[in-house]
């Protein structure tokens, strides 16, 4: 069997591109799931969040007083209303875009660079990593507007 090389998910959420971005950095406390397989120490983990900008960080927040913990990603691209890039702690790359279609916005996360895990890892973020983020963020985005 081939190593994935790669994955791509999209989603359509019914707000502008802006907002989808901005809901995705700024809301991703409420809508990234809580579990074993999600957080480096999940014992730990209270929070994750992100330190927006190029440079910034995608923490696994320990203590929530200070905001410190442990760095998941490092941003690479921080463009509001059209592309997020992180960079993970295993040199794999989470490119995500927001893009106007109509009256929704197009979001597309594509995880690269999986042929450098250990197969059976690249196989397991092929067919959970990504879809499970997306589907969260999705999910998310319908609870928003249902209230």
């Amino acid at each position: 069997m081939t190593q994935p090389a790669s994955v791509r998910v999209t989603v359509y959420v019914a707000v502008d591109p802006r907002t989808a971005f901005e809901i995705f950095t700024e809301e991703i406390d409420a809508w990234y799931r809580r579990g074993p397989h999600h957080f480096f120490d999940p014992a730990r983990a209270a929070a994750i969040r992100f330190e927006p900008g190029v440079g910034g960080r995608l923490v696994e927040v320990y203590d929530t007083s200070t905001g410190e913990g442990r760095e998941m990603a490092r941003v690479t691209v921080w463009e509001p209303g059209q592309r997020l890039l992180l960079r993970d702690t295993r040199d794999t790359d989470i490119d995500v875009t927001f893009e106007a279609a109509g009256d929704e916005t197009k979001v597309t996360l594509e995880h690269r660079g999986l042929e450098r895990l250990p197969a059976a890892e690249a196989e397991s973020h092929a067919r959970f990593g990504g879809r499970l983020l997306i589907a969260w963020f999705s999910d998310h985005m319908r609870e928003r507007t249902r209230t």
